[in-house]
């Protein structure tokens, strides 16, 4: 029968599977931030309304 993990080592193998999964996560969105063209902002026109003719 395979050994059992002690709680100590099932404890670290949870936090360092979340501490790298964080790294991934936030080294991609980094990456990405770079590799994007900035969004450019246009100021929109008002909106031309027409009386209605009845």
């Amino acid at each position: 029968m395979p050994e059992l993990w002690s709680d100590r080592q099932v404890i670290l193998g949870i936090a360092l599977t979340l501490i790298l999964v964080l790294v991934l996560i936030l080294g991609s969105v980094s990456v990405n931030r770079e590799k994007q063209a900035p969004m450019l902002w246009r100021e929109t026109p008002p909106p031309k309304t027409t009386p209605l003719a009845i």
